[in-house]
């Protein structure tokens, strides 16, 4: 899932967000900010990730584009709810990502320290 961090069309960024559930039921999170909601920013995020046998994703076309092959799962199911509540937290927990508010990340580098913080501890607690 891709997320839109500013509206001001210079300094647009999104955050692209993976669970990987293992078969044990463990779960591990993953992150990737860019400054295109593209299909090749997907797939460079795609290479840093573990390899998987489904995926569950929103309707974004470029999911499309790069797992054409696999036939991403475009329903609502549990593992959607998963990124869906992963996406929430981010909101609520990472002050950089309010809109208007003095604590707004002012850099892409500055918010890429932060999210790291988050999924660190994120993974931590898994």
């Amino acid at each position: 899932m891709a997320t839109l961090i500013s509206t001001k069309k210079s300094k647009k960024c999104y955050v692209w967000v993976s669970v990987v559930v293992t078969t044990r039921g463990r779960k591990f999170y993953f992150y990737h900010v860019s400054k295109f909601k593209s299909a090749e920013e997907l797939l460079n995020f795609d290479l840093t990730l573990p390899k998987v046998d489904k995926i569950y994703c929103d309707g974004n076309l470029a999911y499309n584009t790069v797992y054409g092959n696999k036939i991403p799962t475009m329903q609502k199911s549990k593992f959607t709810n998963i990124v869906e509540n992963v996406n929430s937290q981010i909101r609520d927990k990472v002050s950089y990502l309010v809109r208007k508010s003095k604590a707004h990340a002012k850099s892409i580098e500055w918010l890429d320290h932060r999210l790291a913080m988050f999924f660190v501890n994120l993974n931590l607690r898994g």
